[in-house]
């Protein structure tokens, strides 16, 4: 599992905030979604395509010039599709302190170069704790298939 990751990290702009000043939550989505599409192409060996948003908790405020920083899992997978965990964390770079500010999961589905889905390799933890987050994954699906 360990390669079925995907981080991306950004220093929070002017350009980025909203009218608090805070980092606007289209751009916290983006980030996300950016993270994830990592995640399932490196797992999946090629194109994978967002499938659905499950939730995104905004939880803290992400103020300007903060470090965000998007940590996307491949936590279980299907025949074509990878549900994904991203966690979301803010940093303040003159002191260090770090915040987990955001959770999200999301579906992908790998695809052929015609937009077709295509079998993506089985998922192997390789830890108990991905084991556990293995299995998380495998009963939140089982509890919001067809949503």
């Amino acid at each position: 599992m360990s390669h079925s990751r995907g981080e991306i990290s950004t220093l929070v702009m002017p350009h980025m905030a909203n009218v608090l000043g805070d980092l606007f939550g289209g751009n916290i989505m983006a980030l996300v979604d950016q993270a994830a599409a990592i995640a399932a192409i490196r797992h999946a060996g090629g194109r994978a395509v967002t499938a659905s948003i499950h939730r995104v908790d905004f939880r803290e405020r992400i103020p300007m010039g903060s470090l965000v920083t998007c940590v996307a899992q491949v936590e279980f997978v299907g025949n074509s599709s990878m549900d994904i965990a991203v966690d979301v964390y803010a940093e303040q770079p003159s002191t260090g302190v770090k915040r987990h500010t955001h959770n999200a999961r999301l579906v992908f589905v790998a695809i052929d170069e015609h937009g077709r889905p295509v079998r993506v390799p089985r998922l192997r933890p390789e830890t108990d704790e991905q084991q556990r987050r293995y299995d998380a994954a495998e009963q939140y699906r089982r509890e919001h298939s067809g949503t």
